[in-house]
């Protein structure tokens, strides 16, 4: 399980947007790229990256069009899904407005990108439709998005993060009780004292979904350059929001409340990831992969690292130990793996908190040894555990360890087998995992046939025991 938290998988656009289960019927989208105010370069990109996602996966058809006269209700009757990528005061009828609302409201799809929430401003309801009133781009450079809901299929293929040159809204107008949003912008990754960031919270939303009477309604900010429309991620995230917003794919758009029921640490929850040593003994060493259990801790997602170096945040959700953010390898709303920093000195006090729980103290201790797992060849046995202490030569919490030179323990452990002593040939961090630790030892001579426990102990502690068969 640890292994595959780490490998990314790669695959072509059309694996992508299978991931949604596209319906082989197919469903019509008008796609209105009407410009009354700024005109983006890349309009005729998107409607060409769309018409050709149509043509190669024949699940959708797409209708592009820059003649408002095509937002009525007699001829929104032919089509499943209204999607916008618009700017400005857009010249329609009250009837139009109210004949577009309706199409929404009784079942149907309507979706924006980028400039989408650029357009309308004298309509209020419109802004409430769309979930939100653009209110400037601090920023247009190389930034990092986080996944907050990795479970929407516009959201699947993205792991938990990615980088993107892009043109940064922030929005006005938007509450999280009002919409579920799919995922916002890194904050780390740009410089929140420039001119022009209005939202002092520091949420900053680039995609949701919300439900509309029986209908649905996506957005994502993103879209503003060329190279957007053109980049696969893009179009499969907007591909696979239009299959959702056609009724093709299932999703939940139910709003997570911008103040969901405090997160808090179960007593003795933080634990060593590998033997679970239940209080009081749940001592952990710096550098060490932990379990962390409560309630709360996230706002209902759950999800796995998907790369080296593991991020600082998943899913919306971060843990602090002495208010500093430590890499994350697995969160879910009760349990959170996680990686302590090596620095960490077990003689001073040190506090954890989870998803913004209420900090709990840490009980350091150097070591503190936990196994995985053990796999025997003949001869030998590998060790996978965590808690062995410092390593040399250092590596960065949450990067991979090397191949060359290997990081290895400061102290070498202890290794019985079938209770008997090993010879330990290997005792470090694993090449190319974060926080896993590798022990190679021999296979004591004349081990008798069946079940022989394996146990490590370091700095006079002694991890939990794990099995291995030994063959007659």
């Amino acid at each position: 399980m640890i292994c595959s938290n780490y490998i990314a998988a790669r695959c072509s656009l059309a694996c992508l947007l299978l991931l949604a289960g596209a319906s082989p019927a197919a469903k019509r989208v008008l796609f209105v790229t009407h410009s009354a105010g700024f005109r983006h370069e890349s309009v005729v990109t998107s409607r060409q990256a769309l018409e050709a996602l149509a043509r190669s996966t024949g699940a959708l058809e797409v209708v592009a069009t820059e003649d408002l006269a095509q937002i009525s209700a007699q001829n929104l009757a032919a089509f499943d899904v209204l999607f916008f990528y618009t700017s400005g005061e857009l010249a329609l009828s009250d009837r139009q407005k109210q004949e577009m609302l309706a199409f929404v409201r009784d079942g149907k799809g309507f979706g924006g990108a980028h400039s989408a929430t650029d357009t309308l401003y004298g309509w209020p309801e419109y802004g409430e439709l769309i979930g939100g009133v653009f209110d400037g781009h601090p920023w247009a450079q190389d930034a990092s998005v986080d996944i907050e809901d990795p479970v929407h299929p516009a959201m699947r293929h993205l792991g938990s993060s990615f980088r993107i040159v892009e043109e940064f809204y922030q929005f006005r107008s938007f509450s999280r009780n009002q919409v579920r949003v799919l995922m916002t912008l890194d904050t780390r990754s740009v410089d929140l004292r420039v001119p022009g960031v209005n939202r002092a919270d520091g949420d900053f939303a680039l995609a949701w979904s919300r439900n509309y009477g029986r209908g649905r309604v996506f957005y994502t900010a993103l879209g503003h350059f060329e190279d957007t429309w053109r980049d696969s991620r893009f179009q499969a995230l907007v591909w696979n929001a239009l299959l959702w917003l056609a009724g093709d794919s299932p999703g939940d758009a139910a709003p997570r409340p911008a103040a969901p029921p405090a997160p808090a640490l179960a007593r003795g929850g933080v634990v060593n990831a590998a033997s679970f040593q239940p209080a009081p003994e749940n001592f952990v060493a710096p550098g060490s992969l932990i379990s962390i259990f409560g309630s709360g801790l996230t706002t209902g997602s759950s999800l796995s690292a998907s790369s080296l170096p593991l991020p600082v945040k998943l899913a919306g959700t971060m843990v602090r130990v002495n208010g500093a953010p430590i890499p994350l390898v697995y969160v879910s709303p009760s349990q959170i793996n996680a990686q302590l920093p090596f620095d960490l000195r077990p003689a001073d006090a040190a506090t954890l908190s989870a998803g913004g729980s209420a900090p709990e103290p840490l009980r350091l201790e150097s070591v503190s040894p936990g196994i995985f797992a053990v796999v025997a060849r003949p001869g030998t046995a590998s060790i996978f555990a965590t808690g062995l202490g410092p390593v040399a030569p250092p590596v960065a919490t949450g990067a991979a360890a090397p191949i060359s030179p290997l990081a290895r323990t400061m102290a070498e452990p202890t290794v019985t087998i079938g209770g008997r002593t090993a010879r330990v040939r290997f005792s470090g961090l694993a090449p190319l995992f974060a926080g896993l630790y590798q022990v190679d030892a021999d296979l004591p001579p004349d081990l008798p046939p069946g079940p022989a426990e394996v146990v490590v102990e370091i700095g006079g502690r002694r991890s939990n025991a794990a099995t291995i068969p030994i063959g007659p």
